[in-house]
């Protein structure tokens, strides 16, 4: 009987790829002998399906490459680890190949979580041991899980094979499991139907209970609520660029001639992701989170601290009530974020620390007022000596010349005098202390008058590591410093930042990370309102998610510029957003961009957009002075203390701006490529645009 569970299962989950049999036991339920007995035993048949579960990515497990766990952040300009085995490595310095093993692993484990859906459909109305309507919502959620692990394979491979409800074994002819790509508009209504079966047929538990409250035990089910979210965010995706006519896809075709890709735009996608993300909204069951400085939750913007309102937006727990779809049993790894801290006695937090900003991604937070940094008054670094959060001054130093002079003969030189300050500094509505410089431990001004959600995101140099309140030290990432290089070390910043964004460590009761909230769901709203033309409607929303971070709201003309928003500051104009479609979808861009860094949307989001192979800045996507999107020359401080021996010996060196990595990105990295053993064995699917001749 052991045999034939096995055989089924591996015939199943080879469908579409090769793989061993141990690797397939090791998923089977304990003390499963066959199939027969799984699905006579209550118990057993809910093991199964918990373990479909485990197929739902782990977004936070970045440095291990299992199942279908992504590394999406290091991946795209957020960040970088420096490590061999990270197989973001693959992507962002063009190694990545139809036969690299993460473009195999990740298609073959959906397709394998897809295999034990289907297998759990065709045998859980056996299950008499089951009452009738536990068969049937647990049916819905494996519905779900299946549309929702086809949408990953859509998102990171384009048009896929669809098997529908087929399980396979060892019996079934070799050309059956021959399939061609189905058509992307064929993929997006399979998805669609599944989705709104299940959402439709009634039988989905609710994420809350009958008072209104979250219900706990379903924290991490695929709800009525997260599938609906979900069902929103594919009709986001099919209504982007890059699925909705991108010329660049537009001659793809099985071998039979059949076009795999939509040859025109439609605009009736962008008006179904506008309804269904606004469903969500309407429904009043989720709200932006709102917390005062202590975390306690308060109903008024104006009352809300904008650093833990942010802060515990994005946090995997069920009092997070902008969260809608929960992934349990999250790794939340905090070893990269934790700075290596050597040297520092007592028990202090310490980790690898590598888990590093390019200098491209840190200059699109936006200053204290919610202004481009190129949109604030500029001073040389030396002129700069009080910080005020409602007119910020951004700071300006010669980067590569430590003893250079303005066309004034004025000094902008890096040095002590003028580079660094020991000022303190608060939030400017609830006055939250972001750094108290410690002695010795000067701030660099450019670090000063930011928005919150870059001291939410971002570990600088001499920075307070404040999550340990027991203890008082700070992060030195200089060559010689407590988290530097030292050149002996591979776990340091290279870019002489660190990420902290997602440090859950001292938190109680975390469940899980957060795959989908409010937040984003008000983005992809206004997203879809800019793209139909509706720009009022649109803005409304990314000033939402503005007011909550703490800086001004936008302007919807010049009639608006400087009337009161909702923390009673004066809106800012950049442009006629009333009128100009193409401004306020670059504002929306870099909202989204911000707002949910670091929650593996950026690497997806550039893509679809079709601007990850942007040649030159466009001063919102990515810094004006940045060449090559996704790819190009990635800036970072000189961690490693590179210079002349003046330069070594001055303690400042560490801000040069220096070339620290080179990245690759071509237009045809906006989809992997099939993998090569697929393409090999399944004589009938053909490689995607760019990638045949690997």
């Amino acid at each position: 009987m052991k045999a034939k569970l096995l055989s089924i299962l591996l015939a199943g989950a080879t469908a579409l790829t090769f793989t061993s049999c141990e690797d397939y036991f090791d998923d089977v339920p304990d003390n499963a002998t066959s199939l027969e007995a799984v699905f006579a035993n209550r118990g057993q048949s809910l093991k199964w399906l918990s373990n479909i579960y485990t197929y739902i990515p782990d977004n936070t497990n970045v440095r291990y490459n299992s199942r279908t766990n992504g590394c999406w952040p290091m991946a795209s300009i957020e960040g970088y680890l420096p490590w061999d085995h990270i197989v973001a490595n693959n992507i962002i310095l063009g190694t990545l190949y139809p036969s690299t093993d993460f473009v195999k692993t990740q298609w073959t484990e959906y397709y394998r979580g897809i295999q034990y859906a289907n297998i759990y459909l065709a045998n859980i109305d056996k299950n008499s041991a089951m009452l009738a309507d536990e068969r049937e919502w647990s049916k819905a959620e494996v519905h779900a899980l299946r549309a929702y692990f086809y949408f990953n394979l859509v998102k990171e491979f384009g048009p896929v094979p669809l098997i529908g409800d087929k399980v396979y074994n060892v019996d079934t002819p070799l050309e059956d499991m021959m399939l061609p790509r189905n058509t992307l508009d064929e993929c997006w209504d399979y998805i669609i139907a599944e989705l709104k079966a299940a959402i439709d047929g009634g039988k989905l538990k609710s994420t809350f209970g009958e008072d209104g409250s979250v219900d706990s035990q379903y924290k991490g089910n695929l709800t009525q609520e997260a599938v609906e979210g979900i069902l929103a965010e594919v009709y986001l995706y099919r209504a982007s660029y890059l699925f909705n006519g991108d010329p660049y896809y537009q001659t793809m075709a099985n071998k039979d001639g059949k076009k795999l890709f939509p040859q025109s735009k439609d605009m009736q996608k962008w008006k179904d992701a506008r309804d269904a993300a606004k469903r969500i909204i309407d429904s009043g069951k989720f709200k932006l989170v709102l917390r005062d400085q202590s975390g306690k939750l308060v109903e008024d913007v104006k009352k809300a601290d904008p650093y833990k309102s942010c802060f515990y937006s994005a946090i995997g727990r069920v009092d997070n009530e902008e969260m809608i779809f929960l992934r349990t049993n999250a790794s939340n790894d905090s070893y990269i974020l934790k700075p290596r801290h050597t040297g520092i006695s007592g028990n202090v937090d310490r980790g690898a620390g590598a888990y590093s900003i390019p200098l491209q991604f840190i200059d699109l937070f936006f200053m204290s007022n919610g202004k481009r940094i190129d949109d604030v008054e500029q001073k040389p670094i030396s002129q700069v000596t009080t910080f005020k959060a409602d007119d910020p001054v951004y700071p300006v130093y010669d980067t590569q010349n430590l003893t250079s002079k303005d066309k004034n003969g004025n000094d902008i030189a890096m040095n002590a005098r003028n580079s660094l300050s020991t000022t303190k500094y608060v939030d400017r509505f609830s006055s939250y202390n972001y750094f108290t410089p410690g002695s010795g431990k000067g701030i660099m001004k450019q670090f000063y008058c930011r928005e919150p959600r870059f001291y939410l995101a971002v570990t600088f140099q001499n920075r307070r590591w404040d999550y340990d309140q027991a203890n008082t030290y700070y992060t030195d990432m200089s060559f010689n410093g407590n988290s530097g290089s030292d050149g002996k070390t591979h776990d340091y910043p290279i870019f002489g930042t660190i990420v902290r964004k997602l440090f859950w460590e001292k938190e109680s009761n975390i469940d899980g990370a957060v795959m989908l909230r409010l937040g984003e769901v008000y983005l992809n709203y206004a997203e879809a309102c800019a793209q139909l033309g509706e720009n009022k409607e649109a803005l409304k929303y990314v000033n939402l998610i503005r007011s909550r971070a703490g800086i001004n709201e936008y302007a919807l003309n010049r009639a608006e510029e400087g009337t009161k928003d909702a923390r009673n500051k004066g809106k800012i104009y950049v442009g006629d957003l009333e009128h100009n479609q193409e401004l306020l979808l670059k504002v929306i861009y870099r909202e989204r961009l911000i707002e949910l860094s670091y929650e593996s949307k950026h690497y997806f989001d550039v893509r679809r957009w079709g601007v990850a192979d942007m040649a030159e800045g466009d001063g919102w996507v990515y810094p004006t002075w940045h060449k090559g999107g996704e790819g190009g020359d990635m800036i970072g401080f000189n961690v490693n203390n590179e210079g002349s021996d003046a330069e070594k010996a001055n303690s400042l060196n560490f801000y040069k701006r220096v070339k620290t990595q080179h990245r690759i990105f071509t237009k045809r990295m906006s989809l992997f490529p099939i993998p090569q053993e697929e393409v090999n064995r399944d004589k009938q699917i053909v490689q995607n645009e760019g990638w045949a001749a690997e």
